[in-house]
């Protein structure tokens, strides 16, 4: 990577260099958009993708249509252009690249050397519109391409390899298409041909095996062939382990084999997923942008769940190491763009004292990365980059700072006492974090699904038969088309009685299938006595679980709940005071920078009655921002001075609860409570945003907290909509949203929402929460904000009781962390 990182600044100082007009400037920027291309291959940073484009639409577009490199030119177009479409998925640039390599091969004649790749490249090309939209005539089309690419290609040619592979790709779908066994057998010969010129070491062999195996199974699945499944799964397993392959290459084929032997084989299905997991941490690189680590996460949603069930299903060692095992795979790989995060948020007093020089390096370094990508400082000499180019020069500098920080932590390591600084925690110190109450850790999968049960006496596993993965699914569905209709005040007064009745049942099925089990054999079958302290649990729900209310499972009728008063109630909220976890991790770090918590000297609570570009109002914000300011200490209140309407006096136009006064007073501030709007973006959940005045030139989203640490925070109060929401399937997994954000900047104890919330009931909620917490003192006399989760769990029980129909109001509030 540093010889192709030279490649490219020289290449890009050439390509400046060339006037305007010169006979040698399109084959120049054509060179850097290939040598872009190149590293987004090996990085996956979109900023050489978008540069890399642009360096190749330069070089077409200046140079003369006698240009003798212009077939080259336009080849390297297309293959840019096709790998935007794969990653972006617009198919004006695939049908570009279509147009760009049929145009390149008219101007080319049968005797030159390169026809052989131009055609390689309409194949390819092709058989992805083929795949897209499923036209005949493309797949035809890209069989004939590839095969007069192998037919005029060398034998001995080093492209060869590769061109036999896409023939055998493209033969592959088209007896998927056909049931031509003719084609299936060309595509296996295709296939194993080119992994047999490929020499061990070749930086594309994982490719040619992950072909060939699933040529071979294609054939095993019609043909029932032994063989044919021993060669596609030995294909497979080499794939997964290919050291010097990139590893979203040998993750695919870790996740092929494991899905070919996890009924038969768990064991070796669990190995081959368990090395797979931790691949992950790499695909995430910190040198990358965090929304490709997004992009690149987005890939492998459900790969933890999946190993940690294999992992539970092996034979391998004790079921004590089962469990454990599984939940050290859960811990990897889920939620792994926090895990990095909290992982740099190590303690540094003792760094300081002993070695300021590095933890002041260290500091700097880490805090630079924390910030999004800055490309608007950064021109080329002449000032003239776009800002697509700056964005490179942005990247580029990220990466450097990533691999000084990864040389710091070195350093840092080899120094006495601070061999594990920055790495994730020991095992025995995540067992350690049940010590207050038990954490319950579930995964569901398609091979199996589970509760880890994390108490004082260690880890065991609870195989939840009736939880299976299509059921989940179905019922998560059904819960969220039930919310949608109850808060749509078109719908009528029967239909939303209904769909309240349709989340009864959902929490229902979710007692029965995962709560109840749950707390059977953690022994909390009753509701305490009077005067006894409520347990605690903390539910780490990981991937699918997280769109369900757990806190809420349960029988909530009011007639059931009467008969059990005397015996066993059947929900969760009349047994237990609830918490959530993203992971153990996640709790083992908050727990740790608790250890000396500051009484709470500062509030901030910002207020949105109305919202600019968003209609109608919440009216019941100006009532919930002025109890607060009666019942918090010192509080600084951020409130749109249109409240005034309420009769309530608030500061002037300078007190708007814009990002930057937020970001501010958030710095010092013990307790913060928000009432506002809030957003969800399914797309990019790190735009998920907190609508606050300038919400439409400037958001404060969840990226934008990403940077912020805050050493006095106790409480974030988050009275707004979806705040603990994940709507991403891509990256459930990764529980990327207001919540977690809020936890990441230093807050430990957040309340969050799952979905839309009532104004009013929620101002009753929090004036409930608040008047729980005004009677809990800490040692010092403030607010005990240790006692967040049981405040509002009573505050969400009071009304429950008194809308016990309506799960939609009460059921949506949730308390994350300590």
């Amino acid at each position: 990577m540093v010889d192709l990182d030279e490649a490219i600044s020289v290449s890009r100082a050439s390509a400046q260099a060339t006037a305007e007009g010169h006979v040698d400037r399109p084959t120049r920027l054509s060179n850097v958009g290939l040598m872009l291309w190149t590293r987004f291959k090996h990085t996956g940073a979109s900023s050489d993708l978008d540069a890399a484009v642009e360096f190749a639409h330069g070089a077409v577009k200046t140079a003369p249509r006698a240009h003798s490199a212009l077939a080259a030119m336009l080849s390297n177009l297309g293959a840019v252009l096709l790998q935007r479409y794969e990653r972006n998925g617009d198919l004006e640039d695939l049908d570009e690249v279509i147009r760009g390599n049929r145009e390149v091969l008219m101007v080319v004649d049968a005797s030159n050397p390169d026809r052989p790749r131009f055609l390689a490249n309409l194949c390819t090309a092709l058989h992805a519109r083929f795949q897209r939209t499923g036209g005949f005539g493309d797949l035809d089309g890209a069989v004939v391409a590839g095969r007069d690419a192998t037919a005029t290609v060398p034998f001995q040619h080093p492209e060869r390899p590769r061109y036999l592979s896409l023939l055998g790709g493209v033969l592959a779908s088209r007896f998927e298409q056909t049931g031509s066994i003719a084609d299936l057998d060309q595509a296996v010969v295709a296939c194993q041909a080119a992994l047999d010129m490929s020499p061990a070491e070749h930086p594309e062999r994982a490719d040619y095996l992950f072909q060939l195996a699933t040529a071979l199974h294609s054939r095993y699945q019609r043909t029932h062939s032994r063989h044919d499944f021993d060669d596609a799964l030995a294909a497979h397993v080499e794939g997964a382990r290919a050291e010097g392959s990139r590893p979203s290459i040998r993750i695919r084929a870790a996740q092929a084999a494991a899905s070919m032997t996890g009924r038969s084989d768990p064991d070796l299905a669990a190995d081959l997923l368990t090395t797979a997991v931790h691949l992950l941490p790499e695909v995430a690189d910190r040198r990358l942008s965090r929304g490709d680590q997004q992009h690149a996460m987005g890939k492998w949603s459900g790969l933890a769940g999946d190993a940690a069930a294999l992992a539970l299903a092996s034979r391998e060692g004790t079921p004590a190491d089962r469990s454990s095992r599984a939940m050290q795979l859960i811990e990897v790989g889920r939620g792994v763009l926090h895990s990095q995060a909290l992982d740099m948020r190590s303690d540094l007093a003792e760094l300081r004292e002993r070695h300021p020089d590095l933890a002041h390096r260290f500091e700097v370094l880490r805090d630079e990365l924390d910030r999004p990508l800055d490309s608007t400082s950064l021109t080329e000499p002449d000032g003239q980059a776009s800002a697509t180019v700056r964005a490179v020069d942005a990247a580029e500098q990220r990466r450097s700072r990533a691999d000084q920080l990864h040389a710091t932590l070195g350093n840092i390591r080899a120094q006495d006492g601070f061999a594990s600084f920055a790495r994730p925690p020991a095992l025995s110190e995540l067992l350690a974090q049940a010590a207050p109450g038990p954490v319950v850790s579930f995964n569901v999968s398609r091979y199996r699904s589970d509760a880890l049960l994390l108490t004082s006496d260690g880890i065991e596993s609870l195989n939840l038969p009736d939880l299976t993965y299509d059921l989940v699914i179905d019922q998560i569905q059904t819960f969220h088309r039930a919310l949608e209709t109850v808060a749509d005040p078109r719908m009528s007064p029967l239909r939303r009685k209904e769909a309240q009745a349709t989340l009864h049942a959902v929490l229902e099925w979710l007692w029965d299938a995962a709560a109840e089990p749950v707390l059977r054999s953690l022994g909390f079958t009753g509701e305490p006595s009077p005067g006894r302290s409520w347990p605690r649990v903390w539910w780490a729900p990981g991937g699918l679980l997280s769109l369900l209310p757990l806190h809420a499972a349960g029988h909530h009728s009011e007639s059931l709940r009467a008969d059990s008063r005397a015996g066993e109630p059947p929900t969760v909220m009349d047994r237990v005071v609830s918490s959530y976890t993203t992971t153990i991790r996640a709790l083992h770090h908050v727990r740790r920078h608790q250890t000396s918590a500051p009484s709470v000297s500062r509030s901030l609570i910002v207020a949105m009655p109305t919202t600019p570009g968003v209609q109608g109002r919440l009216a019941h914000v100006s009532e919930e921002a002025a109890l607060l300011c009666d019942l918090l200490p010192e509080p600084t209140l951020l409130m749109a001075p249109s409240a005034e309407a309420d009769g309530m006096t608030v500061p002037g136009p300078d007190a708007r609860p814009t990002k930057a006064r937020v970001l501010k007073a958030l710095s010092d501030s013990g307790i913060v409570h928000f009432a506002c709007h809030g957003a969800h973006d399914p797309d990019d959940p790190s735009q998920s945003l907190l609508l606050l005045h300038d919400h439409e030139r400037d958001p404060l989203t969840v990226a934008s907290l990403a940077g912020m640490k805050m050493d006095s925070a106790q409480l974030a109060y988050l009275s707004a909509c979806r705040t603990a929401f994940m709507g991403s399937a891509e990256l459930i997994d990764e529980a990327i949203h207001l919540t977690s954000a809020f936890q990441l900047a230093g807050f430990p104890r957040v309340i969050g929402t799952l979905w839309e919330i009532n104004d009013e009931v929620a101002s009753h909620i929090a004036a409930d929460f608040y008047a729980e917490l005004g009677g809990c003192t800490d040692q010092h006399g403030g607010l005990d904000t240790d006692e967040a989760a049981r405040a509002l769990h009573h505050a969400v029980r009071k009304v429950r009781d008194r809308y016990p129909k309506s799960p939609y109001l009460w059921a949506a509030h949730l308390h994350a962390g300590i």
